[in-house]
């Protein structure tokens, strides 16, 4: 019966130990999560979310232009130059850049006075 209490009173002691080694794993655990946590809080309040959006906004309106610009230049240059029809789109396309111009011209002193 001294065997058993002894084997007993030794089998308690191992199983604190380990609830004890368990419990001081779990504590830095916690510890180092709320660590990290605070540092990537840290990081976030220093990023420059307006600017990223601002960069977003411009990177996608440079590669939607460039890709209206692109094709339209690549189908321009496919048609042939000497038809009726490509003349017409260039005489259209002048008269439409003299107007701008003339509306510009117009709207200057009318601002300017």
């Amino acid at each position: 019966m001294a065997d058993q209490t002894a084997n007993s009173t030794s089998t308690d002691a191992g199983e604190a130990e380990a609830l004890k080694s368990i419990s001081d794993a779990m504590r830095d655990a916690v510890q180092n999560a709320t660590e990290d946590a605070a540092k990537v809080r840290e990081k976030l309040a220093g990023m420059d979310v307006g600017r990223s959006l601002s960069r977003f906004a411009y990177t996608s309106s440079y590669m939607v232009s460039y890709g209206i610009v692109y094709g339209t230049v690549f189908v321009a240059r496919a048609i042939p130059q000497d038809n009726p029809i490509v003349e017409g789109f260039i005489d259209g396309g002048r008269a439409a850049l003299d107007a701008l111009n003339e509306a510009k011209e117009i709207s200057a002193p009318a601002s300017g006075a």
